[in-house]
């Protein structure tokens, strides 16, 4: 089987505010689930945190997946991934930058894929290694985890959405 992916919430947030709104594309939803069922796509629940209190219909899919293997809480292998990145970030990135970041979803996601093999699905773009924000593509690398956009997930996945 094929490395799950972990899923950033910005694919979660760019696709119901863009090309897979829940009124147009129900089918992404159900597709999502259907992954996720299958064991090949999660996020975190740190992701659903952030999501979770947005008070519209995204939140409501997320809520309604509460306690779902979708949104596991770490487990004790994430928890100890999750000091090194954290590290990492606190000494290469100024501290307002590294505290923004740490304080979301972006590190126990990577840390996350990292203990479990898994491939960070995400709508960031790796930037300059000079850049003062600290970004889940080069964090990723940092830390040897594969990381891809939503759109070459599909693709891997073979995700299709007919009418």
């Amino acid at each position: 089987m094929p490395k799950p992916y972990c899923l950033d919430s910005n694919i979660f947030i760019q696709a119901q505010q863009g090309p897979y709104a829940m009124d147009i594309v129900p089918g992404f939803w159900k597709w999502l689930d259907k992954e996720s069922d299958a064991g090949r796509i999660i996020s975190c629940r740190t992701v659903y945190e952030e999501m979770v209190g947005f008070g519209d219909e995204l939140a409501t899919w997320v809520k309604d997946r509460d306690g779902s293997p979708f949104f596991m809480p770490p487990d004790a292998a994430v928890q100890g991934a999750f000091g090194p990145i954290a590290g990492y970030v606190v000494n290469t990135y100024p501290q307002h930058n590294a505290s923004e970041f740490l304080k979301g979803a972006d590190p126990w996601l990577i840390a996350r894929a990292q203990t479990h093999g898994m491939i960070v699905a995400t709508g960031e773009q790796l930037v300059d290694p000079t850049s003062t924000k600290p970004k889940i593509p080069n964090v990723c690398k940092q830390f040897g985890v594969e990381y891809m956009g939503p759109y070459e997930m599909l693709r891997q996945l073979g995700a299709k959405f007919d009418m």
